[in-house]
């Protein structure tokens, strides 16, 4: 009888040790990312094409240990309620503009003040420099749970779209309805301009400018012509007052819950994703502006003297700024511009000699 049970061990033993080598993960704990957003499941939506990407990558390379959801279309609700859900540990990942984080820390918004940032170069390296790191440091210590894991950008640059009036220099913004985001800076821009700032739902956009309460919004035109906005948008000033950083917020619990292999990809998948959204978005930029032209649009740059009616409004909003949240947000963002401009001189003398 003795034999018979050491037998059945025995047996149980090597087909438990079997299933572990068929199986290397079964044994090992396994994770769920979820990750929430508000825009489209489609081909051409700049929230999800970065979602498939990480699901894939993670999904694989980590051999199943961890699985990502994906809730698209705001499924799981508005930025404002997307960002709560990370900050109470049951999201474990999201993106939001400016915008969506400014309600929870509104000195983000010194990332927004118009004109600041000159080009692209310099926009991405900003997304790299250590004034990042304060900004992801105070909003993890005010949430208490909401890390910032990567930085890219979800649109390109914002400018100037109206129905009829093509707005070429700052006067031409005299009394025009222009639809802003709920955000005080944005809204105190556009007063500052001469304009007459008119927060409006996105959902409601469309309906809004086709009957004229709004003659105009400030978006990109990857946001436009996705949505079929061209249909009553006429006219688009290229002055890219504001370029549209992407802020991937994450739970911080669910991250320190990982083991430090699983935590590094993580954050290497995270990091690519935001790359991959960056770099879509300057394709796209390109089809929907060359649309809109098909379509009728008039797309206009404005000449260097133009611009500078416009340039006008920011040192007006930098003052604004720093008389709401301080001066020290504004001089420490100026700084890492400094800093940032200087790295890109070095670095093109040493390409070009």
């Amino acid at each position: 009888m003795r034999r018979f049970k050491f037998a059945t061990s025995a047996a149980t033993m090597a087909a438990a040790l079997s299933l572990a080598a068929a199986s290397p993960t079964s044994a090992q704990q396994q994770f769920t990312l979820k990750y929430g957003h508000v825009g489209p499941a489609t081909e051409i939506s700049d929230d999800h094409i970065p979602g498939e990407f990480l699901k894939a990558f993670l999904e694989s390379r980590s051999q199943g240990r961890v699985q990502v959801e994906i809730y698209p279309a705001s499924q799981l609700g508005n930025f404002r309620a997307l960002i709560e859900q990370v900050q109470l540990n049951t999201l474990e990942l999201t993106h939001t503009t400016v915008g969506g984080m400014a309600s929870f820390f509104p000195e983000l918004q010194v990332t927004d003040i118009p004109y600041m940032i000159p080009d692209d170069l310099v926009a991405e390296k900003l997304g790299n420099h250590p004034f990042m790191d304060k900004i992801r440091d105070a909003i993890l210590k005010k949430t208490g749970n909401v890390r910032m894991v990567a930085v890219g950008n979800t649109g390109r640059w914002r400018s100037f779209f109206s129905t009829k009036k093509l707005i070429k220099t700052a006067d031409d913004m005299k009394g025009v309805k222009m639809r802003t985001i709920n955000s005080p800076l944005q809204i105190e821009f556009i007063r500052s301009l001469g304009g007459n700032p008119t927060p409006v739902a996105w959902g409601e956009l469309y309906t809004s400018l086709q009957t004229g309460v709004v003659e105009g919004t400030k978006n990109a035109a990857t946001d436009i012509v996705p949505n079929n906005m061209h249909e009553v948008l006429k006219n688009v000033t290229l002055d890219e007052h504001a370029y549209l950083y992407a802020f991937w917020w994450m739970s911080d619990k669910w991250l320190q819950s990982l083991p430090d292999d699983l935590k590094a990809l993580v954050l290497d998948g995270v990091q690519q994703a935001a790359v991959i959204q960056s770099s879509w978005n300057k394709q796209y930029e390109s089809r929907s502006l060359a649309e809109f032209q098909k379509k009728g649009g008039t797309v206009y740059v404005p000449t260097a003297d133009e611009k500078a009616t416009f340039v006008k409004a920011r040192d007006a909003m930098k003052s604004w700024f720093a008389g709401k949240y301080g001066e020290a947000w504004v001089k420490d963002f100026e700084q890492a511009i400094a800093d940032v401009e200087a790295d890109i001189a070095k670095e093109r003398k040493r390409i070009g000699g």
